[in-house]
């Protein structure tokens, strides 16, 4: 493989986990560092609103970008589609589904520690020192 992998040659070696949420195992993929950014400022504007206030276009561009985030983590589409029967049945809610997103940080978080990161692995390559090629000993006797 080249010195500096392509994004796709990386996410194609990103792992997929499972994640427990509402008694389901979920399968989620490696979020990106842009994910991770929208979902954090989404999460903090959720956590800090006062959802009760709310207008309904409000409420509806706050569930949209919850289903945007969550779609992108979850791996297989029957996930999503049990999330929606959930969600339509009234069994899992707008904030029930942060869940989702914290328990996939944390899943690739200890994944990382349990397995170290990509940086880790190659800066370890770099500091194991290469053998050094040794001369033999001529034997006893032998003029070189």
């Amino acid at each position: 493989m080249t010195e500096q992998e392509t994004p796709a040659a990386e996410a194609a070696t990103m792992p997929e986990l499972e994640i427990p949420f509402a008694g389901r195992q979920l399968w989620v993929r490696m979020p990106s560092p842009e994910q991770l950014l929208v979902w954090k400022r989404t999460l903090r504007q959720l956590q800090g609103a006062d959802v009760s206030g709310w207008n309904g276009e409000q409420v509806m561009k706050a569930l949209e970008r919850t289903r945007l985030i969550i779609d992108s983590l979850l791996v297989h589409e029957v996930d999503k589609e049990w999330l929606d029967d959930e969600m339509l049945a009234g069994t899992i809610g707008l904030m029930d589904t942060a869940q989702i997103i914290n328990g996939t940080v944390d899943a690739f978080a200890t994944y990382a520690e349990e397995n170290g990161n990509r940086a880790d692995r190659r800066a370890a390559k770099k500091a194991a020192p290469a053998k050094k090629a040794t001369r033999k000993k001529a034997a006893p006797g032998k003029a070189r």
